[in-house]
């Protein structure tokens, strides 16, 4: 009940044409844009269909959701090679998902990824 009610809210209103939703702190602060600003954007966009507006405010979010979908399609499976459990907690996953957050971060905020998204 609790998500679809957050669903609702992210159809009906847009979170780029109203202030009432959260801000990054991050962002406020710096002026730089973390890895997460522009979810909620997007997640607006994406409940619209409207995923290249979507991708242009958060391309890691867009990418993700697939490849979050398919983890738990995989975590259901009886097969137990299939299972993603274990890879999930390990070590290397958790570093990797870092670096990448990170490298995304530092990206995000550069001329040439401003450029290469206002030309998509």
């Amino acid at each position: 009940m609790f998500f679809l009610c957050i669903i609702c809210i992210y159809y009906f209103i847009d979170p780029s044409k109203n202030s009432f939703f959260l801000k990054c702190p991050l962002r406020l602060i710096t002026g730089y844009e973390c890895a997460g600003c522009g979810v909620q954007r997007a997640f607006h966009e994406l409940l619209h269909f409207r995923l290249l507006e979507a991708f242009k405010y958060n391309p890691l979010f867009v990418i993700l959701i697939p490849i979050l979908l398919i983890a738990i399609l995989i975590s259901f499976s009886k097969n137990q090679k299939l299972r993603l459990s274990h890879f999930m907690t390990s070590k290397l996953f958790v570093f990797a998902v870092i670096i990448i957050v990170c490298v995304f971060s530092v990206l995000k905020n550069t001329e040439f990824y401003k450029d290469f998204i206002t030309h998509l």
